[in-house]
C-alpha cells in the first residue's frame, strides 16, 4: 500500500473514499485501456488503496481528430485480448466442475469485443465517437465489471470546433453535478476557437474544468492567472508531481500547487503500468500533501 509523503490523515489512508475524476479505463474507445482484465485490475488497485468511485473520462477529440497516446503513436483500435483472455484453458472447467476465473474473464472480454462489433456506432471513426456511443459502451462495460469501486462516466473534450458545436447543442456528458466538463488542448498550442469555446461553456450552463494545465508547454503564468480570473478550474494530474512528465511539468506543477491555482486533482491512467511505477515515485512534503487531500475533496463535491 502506497502513502502520499508517508502520511496518514486522521489515522486513515490518504486516499480512503477519494473519487478519481479523470482516467482512460473504458476499454475499446480511446488510447486507455486495451482489455477488461487491466482495467478490472487497476480498478481493483485503485480500490485497495481507498478509492470509492472513479470517472471514466474517454478522449473526445471531434469528428475530424484522431486519438494519440501519451508518446504521440496513433491509437490503435481496441478490444485486443487481454493476457487473461490468451492463458485462459479452453475448457469451460477444470475438471472440478469449478469456472476458473481466466475462464470467465475470457467470456467478458469475447462479449464486450462481440457487442462493440454489433453496435449501432461500430462504423464511428476512433477519435470521433459520440456522447451516445460513450454512453453504450459505459453501460457494457458495467455489466461485466463487479468490483467495489463506484464508477460513473464523463468525458475529457478536446477544444476544437466540434466540440463547440456539441456545446451550443448542449450535447454534453458532464460530472454528475450537471456542470463540470473536462475539456483539454493540444500541448503545444492553444486552439483558436479556445476563447469562445470557454466562454460558450459557461454561457450555455456549464464549468469547464481545464485538465493537466502544467502539460501545456505554451501556457505561461499570466496565461494561467486570466484562465483563473475568469473563474475556469484547473485539475491536476497527481502523476504530474511524481515527474512521470519530466522535470518541466514536474516544476509547473509545483508551482501551481503551491500557489493555490488547483481545484481538482485526478490520476489521468491509461495504463495498469503507470499506477505501478508512477506511484512509486511520488513522495510529497506535508504541506503539499495537505494541498492534495483539498483537491480530493473538491472531486466528492462534483
Amino acid at each position: 500500500m502506497f502513502w502520499f509523503g508517508k502520511k496518514k490523515v486522521s489515522g486513515v489512508k490518504f486516499l480512503d473514499n477519494a473519487t478519481d475524476i479523470h482516467c482512460h479505463l473504458l476499454v475499446g474507445v480511446d488510447d486507455g485501456m486495451d482489455s477488461l482484465s487491466e482495467s478490472f485490475e487497476l480498478l481493483a488497485q485503485e480500490a485497495m488503496a481507498g478509492l470509492k468511485r472513479v470517472y471514466f473520462t474517454p478522449h473526445s477529440m471531434g469528428i475530424e481528430g484522431a486519438v494519440v497516446d501519451r508518446e504521440g503513436a496513433p491509437a490503435r483500435r481496441r478490444h485486443s485480448k487481454s493476457k487473461a483472455a490468451e492463458d485462459a484453458p479452453t475448457a469451460e472447467e477444470d475438471g472440478s466442475g469449478i469456472v476458473s476465473s481466466a475462464v470467465l474473464i475470457s467470456r467478458k472480454e469475447k462479449l464486450y469485443s462481440e457487442s462493440a462489433k454489433a453496435s449501432a456506432f461500430a462504423g464511428e471513426p476512433e477519435g470521433g465517437f459520440s456522447n451516445a456511443h460513450l454512453r453504450e459502451r459505459f453501460e457494457e462495460y458495467k455489466k461485466h465489471y463487479s468490483g467495489d469501486v463506484e464508477i460513473r462516466l464523463a468525458a475529457e473534450y478536446m477544444m476544437n470546433k466540434e466540440f463547440l458545436a456539441k456545446v451550443q447543442a448542449k450535447d454534453i456528458i458532464t460530472y454528475a453535478d450537471g456542470e463540470h466538463v473536462l475539456v483539454e488542448t493540444s500541448y503545444f498550442a492553444p486552439p483558436v476557437e479556445m476563447t469562445e469555446i470557454l466562454y460558450s461553456l459557461a454561457l450555455n450552463g456549464y464549468r469547464p474544468i481545464i485538465a493537466h494545465p502544467e502539460r501545456y508547454q505554451y501556457m505561461t503564468k499570466r496565461d494561467y492567472r486570466t484562465l483563473k480570473e475568469k473563474g475556469y478550474e484547473f485539475q491536476l494530474n497527481f502523476l504530474s508531481l511524481a515527474g512521470y512528465y519530466g522535470d518541466a511539468v514536474l516544476e509547473r506543477a509545483f508551482d501551481l500547487l503551491d500557489s493555490g491555482m488547483y481545484n481538482f486533482t485526478g490520476s489521468d491512467f491509461h495504463r495498469y503500468s503507470t499506477f505501478y511505477h508512477g506511484m512509486k515515485r511520488l513522495k510529497l512534503n506535508s504541506k503539499r500533501t495537505d494541498k492534495l487531500l483539498e483537491l480530493f475533496e473538491n472531486n466528492s463535491k462534483i
